[in-house]
């Protein structure tokens, strides 16, 4: 049967506060390349104590040695590579629980995105605090939701505190990177209706040449650039995952000459939208 739709997982909410838990046994060996490639509607926030994982989100790999961490955004289409010896946790959120402060540390990760490595103290105070947060969401009757909810934001404060480590480790933060910040974070959530350089200039408040100049500045390309790379990697993971037409995913991607789509994908593609979807299926 055709698919018009990369498939959407929904978060099992048994507790009723918006989370899932789960403690993952240790894997000896698992080779799953292309295993049920999907999307989820909340976050997924792992815990890796040990092992080696390989992991694919949006045609980039992932890979986890060790002990880490790593975070998936809602929409993001992703499935495991491999796996061996690896165990941990699965920490599953609908994203409206976190506080602004750790919502802004996660979009901030989110658009890196690469596992943190763990060292020994890290790791236990973060195992410690699952054991505890499970043993409240296994019993949610018996310790109530108010105890249940403040262990889960201890949690998620412990991994958003790491998030953020590693990020101030890796960027210097100043106006310019956090304009460019607001810019791709808008992006990722207006890129189907809104592709002008002007607009996302004016919902920040400043003017189209200088939100162009900082994020030239900051990541090495102009804004369109960025606008075109969102929406070319909605249409790849369209083509790849579904069976719509090139035509329809135009028209998903908010393009309604579908012509002008397809010459803007091989522009920025080297190849076209056919060729695209005929050799990363053969892979």
């Amino acid at each position: 049967m055709p698919k018009k739709s990369i498939p959407l997982h929904y978060l099992s909410n048994d507790s009723g506060l918006g989370i899932s838990l789960h403690r993952i046994d240790r894997i000896n060996r698992m080779n799953a390349a292309h295993m049920d490639a999907h999307r989820d509607n909340h976050g997924n926030f792992f815990f890796q104590e040990d092992g080696h994982a390989r992991l694919m989100v949006d045609f980039r790999e992932i890979e986890l040695k060790g002990s880490g961490v790593f975070c998936i955004m809602p929409g993001q289409v992703h499935y495991p590579l491999e796996t061996e010896g690896s165990y941990g946790w699965f920490l599953g959120v609908d994203m409206s629980l976190l506080d602004e402060h750790h919502r802004a540390v996660v979009d901030e990760y989110a658009l890196h995105g690469f596992p943190v490595s763990l060292d020994a103290a890290q790791a236990d105070l973060l195992m410690r605090s699952l054991h505890l947060l499970l043993e409240f969401y296994q019993a949610p009757s018996q310790y109530g939701q108010p105890v249940l909810q403040s262990m889960l934001k201890t949690c998620l404060g412990i991994f958003t505190s790491l998030f953020e480590k590693e990020i101030l480790q890796r960027t210097v933060q100043t106006r310019p990177s956090a304009i460019t910040s607001q810019f791709r974070k808008l992006l990722s959530q207006h890129f189907k209706t809104v592709k002008s350089p002007s607009d996302y200039a004016g919902m920040l408040s400043i003017t189209s040449s200088y939100l162009n100049e900082v994020v030239k500045e900051t990541s090495g390309q102009p804004v369109s650039h960025w606008i075109q790379n969102e929406v070319m990697m909605e249409a790849k993971r369209l083509l790849y995952y579904t069976d719509l037409s090139i035509k329809e995913v135009a028209f998903g991607l908010g393009y309604e000459d579908h012509t002008y789509f397809s010459r803007l994908f091989r522009k920025v593609a080297g190849k076209s939208a056919g060729q695209f979807r005929e050799e990363y299926r053969r892979q």
